[in-house]
């Protein structure tokens, strides 16, 4: 299977995150998305693993009701992202107490895609907007053989005004794995 639209299907994931619940400066937070249904990376008698390719992961960072631009006095920053793996995280908004270092870097193997959110009242950077860290591609998708994927948050160095929504869209499809590909991407996509 590829990236078509017999194959393709969308996973999605969002949540409310509160200064109050760990958004602070230099926190992690953030909610787990079971993905178990859909991956079967073991194969039995004459079939194959099963994983699941993620060829598109689409942000968005909003007001409270996740349906609106971020406030226009919001004055934090952070960086979005969706890993695989257990990292600690519930499916209800949680702070993961002592994050990985660099957890949402691109140099973590188990990091799929992320994005940089600037805040319109941001002083300490020259632009608003949101700056792409790392995405899968139609060609080379990032295929998660483990049970869970995390929407995870990084607070910049300013602690967030009030409540806002986080949320990601991802374009995936199961593939068939053979044995050597899946034997590295067990061994990779370790925690």
């Amino acid at each position: 299977m590829g990236y078509d639209i017999k194959s393709v299907f969308y996973l999605d994931t969002s949540t409310d995150m509160s200064n109050a619940l760990g958004t602070v400066a230099n926190s992690v937070s953030g909610v787990s998305l079971d993905i178990s249904a859909y991956i079967d990376p073991v194969a039995t008698g004459r079939a194959t693993g099963v994983g699941l390719a993620i060829y598109r992961a689409h942000f968005a960072y909003s007001f409270s009701d996740g349906n609106c631009p971020i406030d226009n006095d919001e004055t934090a920053s952070g960086r979005m992202g969706v890993t695989v793996g257990d990292e600690g995280l519930t499916s209800t908004y949680s702070v993961i107490g002592s994050p990985n270092q660099n957890i949402l870097s691109p140099e973590n193997q188990n990091l799929v895609a992320a994005k940089d959110f600037f805040a319109p009242k941001y002083t300490s950077y020259g632009a608003v907007g949101t700056f792409d860290v790392l995405f899968p591609s139609d060609e080379v998708p990032y295929i998660a053989v483990r049970d869970t994927l995390n929407l995870m948050w990084g607070q910049g160095d300013t602690t967030m005004n009030g409540v806002t929504n986080m949320a990601v869209r991802l374009e995936c499809a199961q593939i068939k794995l053979t044995g050597a590909v899946l034997n590295q991407l067990l061994r990779t996509q370790t925690v």
